[in-house]
């Protein structure tokens, strides 16, 4: 087996292996849903070890947010420079310590601080873990490799609440922190065994700024930020149920916490199922066709929370479960295809498509929190809302004329030395 899987490998790990960078990609993706959501529940106990205000403890949660999407966009680039292990080791050391230090805050002022620090850790190991796929993986198992990465982003969301709810059974809310710690600590270890995949032939030559600004060259790729758009649509609804789907259980249909985690451990484990249902069906539909389908199958989840979510908790969980399902199927394989959109700059294109989906799902977090008639219907309302609004966008993408690898025909890649010989000057001059 462990032969077999030697053979996925363009850039052999003669320490960790292929399971071992596995291990390591998962954990690092699993990085930032752990930290938005672990300690959510500890909140309350929060505000009152502080004695803040709970605009004051949400500022740990927004902090987060705003800095992590610095993280990506700013780490992705750099790995493209300098190599993945040093910004990855950089990010996870970073990270680790700032959990610590969130442990042993003496007020919400260092707690906010040491989140903010947390944050750009947090941003260095999930930009590089996705760019980390293309640079190791043939392309043949790139999209399987991507299946278990991606889907965590999705899972760990869900999860985290629960495990942090378990956590405040035994712990108090400093117990949280500690186990992301925990979990950074575990990360660094694998991050140390962890061999260079990217080449210093294959680096990007030019300076600091220059790296970064490689952001623009991949968004100006018509195909990729398209598709991009589209299919970031998804977490928009998606992160509005993880904002409020504790008050809807709770609160709507008055549940108890144990029965609340419960619901949203069952979600989590149900959506871990998408990549698979994906790879079932690419043996017999294409990755254009299934993506068709998919958004028809998320728009009419979101009519039939609309038309029966408020009944009961079991129907709005299957509904939402629906919903869930087709976004944990397309994020492996859209992955996969967006990074397929350009043969360099695999950095910044891992952090655009990271930041794009944290940016959307930042403002489904803001949207569910209208004064909707109830949160159910704020969900199915949102579903609806963009799931249709990436119909119209992915109807319009295929009448185009831009070509996107992997759905129609035509590719951005660009030869080496084409884009060597064409961008040398620039570099020399800056």
């Amino acid at each position: 087996m462990k032969k077999n899987m030697q053979q996925w490998l363009v850039r052999p790990q003669s320490k960790l292996g292929p399971v071992g960078l596995v291990v390591l990609l998962v954990t690092a993706s699993l990085v930032t849903p752990l930290s938005l959501d672990m300690y959510t529940p500890a909140v309350p106990h929060m505000t009152e070890h502080f004695n803040a205000t709970a605009g004051a403890v949400n500022l740990t949660l927004v902090g987060y947010f705003l800095f992590f999407a610095v993280g990506l966009l700013v780490f992705g680039p750099l790995s493209d420079r300098y190599g993945r292990r040093p910004v990855l080791l950089a990010g996870v050391v970073v990270y680790t310590s700032a959990s610590g230090l969130c442990a042993l805050a003496l007020n919400i002022e260092m707690l906010i601080a040491f989140r903010i620090v947390q944050a750009l850790g947090a941003g260095a190991a999930s930009a590089v873990s996705t760019a980390v796929v293309k640079d190791a993986f043939k392309a043949e198992k790139r999209e399987a490799i991507l299946s278990v990465v991606q889907v965590m982003f999705v899972v760990g969301p869900v999860l985290s609440p629960v495990l942090g709810a378990l956590i405040l059974q035994v712990f108090d809310w400093r117990m949280t922190f500690c186990a992301l710690g925990a979990v950074g600590v575990f990360c660094c270890a694998l991050a140390v065994l962890f061999d260079e995949t990217l080449p210093q032939e294959e680096r990007y030559r030019g300076t600091v700024l220059g790296s970064v600004g490689q952001l623009g060259t991949v968004a100006r790729n018509k195909g990729f930020s398209s598709f991009l758009a589209i299919v970031g649509l998804y977490n928009l609804p998606f992160m509005a149920y993880i904002a409020v789907g504790s008050y809807v259980y709770i609160s709507f249909f008055g549940l108890s916490e144990l029965e609340y985690s419960a619901f949203f451990a069952v979600a989590a484990l149900l959506t871990a199922a998408g990549p698979f249902i994906w790879f079932k069906a690419s043996k017999h539909v294409s990755a254009r066709r299934f993506t068709g389908i998919l958004l028809v199958v998320a728009l009419l989840s979101g009519v039939a929370m609309l038309a029966v979510g408020e009944l009961s908790p079991v129907l709005f969980c299957v509904t939402f479960l629906v919903f869930a399902l087709t976004e944990a199927c397309v994020r492996p394989y859209s992955t996969n295809i967006l990074l397929s959109q350009q043969e360099g700059d695999t950095g910044a294109a891992s952090s655009l498509i990271n930041f794009t989906h944290t940016a959307i799902g930042s403002a489904g977090m803001l949207l569910a929190v209208l004064p909707w008639p109830s949160y159910v219907f704020g969900i199915g309302a949102l579903i609806v809302a963009s799931m249709a609004a990436a119909g119209v966008g992915w109807a319009a993408l295929l009448k185009s004329g831009v070509p996107l690898k992997g759905i129609k025909g035509g590719s951005f890649e660009r030869p080496r030395a084409q884009a060597s010989a064409g961008s040398e000057p620039q570099r020399s001059a800056r």
